[in-house]
């Protein structure tokens, strides 16, 4: 991997002010960027930060993505160096850095999923969103027994949200289901992805209501599609193959059609959220009333015209 030098001053480091995009790359080419880089720009926005221009962001992931490769690119972008204490500088000059390395050990798979004991909470201003803070991940991962991978996270009242690493979705005899963004849990990209897809419903979800599962999956920017072949202790019916035609696995990873935008960087937040799938559904959720928030963004109706 290669590596990027930050002084000790950035706020990045010291406060976690800023947010990052986990990007899988194949054969040089990032999958589903716009999604990516729409996320990353609403970010910046909810936590009050300039953008930079997108021929930075570019270039960055240009730099760091090696040429005809296919590994995990990690952008990240920073509020920059600061003074002491927590407010920022009137004028944040932001940091822009992004690595890549190789793909880590595919993972044993079906998976089997139970709670961890660590609750995912997080404050509201934050919900949604890929921020550099993850402790309570770090946490988590590190109560899963040496033979799991994943377990499942619940918020502090009990209710399912998310894996430690990815977002989770089951089918129910109704079809395809994913919990709100409650707590802690992050807006996936391959979450807008499947929404959008299967048509999933967002249902709040205590875990007694998992005994109706029939299938169960996780996914996240590296993989698509991890099956879940235990839940809770109770064995699901798992296939080898996604649920949907048209994902291509990509060295023991399922990965969504490429992207269909020939401009990754719009000149407007609002064309970024209303061209991606992630957009799409940030937009429909913010009309919900949903955690991510409302702003001076385009109205759900704008997305048909």
């Amino acid at each position: 991997m290669n590596q990027v030098e930050l002084p000790v001053t950035d706020r990045g480091l010291a406060f976690g002010d800023g947010l990052f995009e986990t990007l899988f790359a194949h054969e040089g080419r990032v999958v589903r960027l716009a999604d990516h880089l729409a996320r990353l720009r609403f970010g910046l926005v909810k936590l009050g930060l300039p953008e930079p221009s997108g021929e930075r962001v570019l270039t960055s992931l240009d730099e760091a993505v090696e040429a005809g490769a296919t590994g995990v690119c990690k952008l990240i972008v920073t509020a920059g160096s600061g003074p002491r204490g927590y407010r920022r500088p009137e004028h944040p000059e932001l940091t822009v850095t992004a690595t890549f390395g190789v793909l880590p050990p595919v993972p044993a798979a079906p998976l089997a999923l139970d709670p961890v004991p660590v609750a995912l909470e997080g404050a509201a201003a934050l919900q949604g969103l890929k921020h550099l803070n993850r402790l309570v991940q770090v946490l988590a991962q590190q109560s899963l027994p040496g033979d799991r991978t994943e377990g499942l996270m619940l918020d502090p009242g009990g209710r399912v949200v998310s894996g430690t690493m990815g977002n989770f979705f089951w089918r129910e005899r109704d079809g395809w289901h994913t919990p709100p963004l409650v707590g802690g849990a992050i807006a996936g990209t391959r979450r807008a992805w499947w929404i959008e897809t299967l048509g999933a419903r967002l249902t709040p979800c205590a875990p007694g209501r998992l005994a109706l599962a029939q299938a169960a999956f996780l996914c996240n920017a590296v993989s698509a599609w991890r099956p879940v072949g235990t839940l809770l202790g109770r064995e699901l019916a798992t296939t080898d193959a996604p649920p949907v035609s048209g994902l291509e696995c990509v060295e023991g990873r399922w990965q969504p059609p490429a992207d269909v935008t020939t401009n990754p960087w719009p000149a407007t937040l609002s064309e970024a959220l209303v061209g991606s799938d992630w957009g799409r559904v940030a937009l429909r959720e913010l009309a919900a009333d949903g955690p991510l928030g409302r702003s001076s963004l385009p109205s759900p109706e704008s997305i048909e015209s």
